[in-house]
């Protein structure tokens, strides 16, 4: 966090999934994504947000988006990081970058 310089305001978007505004806040959230694993720095990484995602849900309705998010989000890629994670979360809310 203090990396990227983020304040407070700034981890709260990141919590509630809100659209990254700021390069700030893309950065962040790349942090976030990197240190989980379902960023590798260049691209959205399916098979471990599959890996995150999937034991940590007994309900088919839940486990059913997780694989959906997976399947949608699967070949985002950015050379830059912090885009790549702001592309990551317009996938996850449900469109997939161009």
């Amino acid at each position: 966090m203090e990396q990227e310089g983020a304040t407070k305001l700034d981890i709260h978007g990141v919590k509630s999934l809100n659209w990254p505004e700021t390069r700030t806040r893309r950065c962040l959230y790349a942090c976030v994504f990197e240190h989980s694993g379902i960023l590798d720095g260049k691209r959205f990484v399916k098979e471990v947000f599959l890996q995150k995602g999937e034991p940590h849900t007994e309900n088919e309705q839940v486990l059913k988006a997780v694989r959906a998010v997976a399947k949608r989000c699967d070949g985002v890629a950015n050379n830059d990081q912090c885009e790549l994670a702001a592309d990551i979360v317009e996938c996850i809310k449900g469109k997939k970058p161009d």
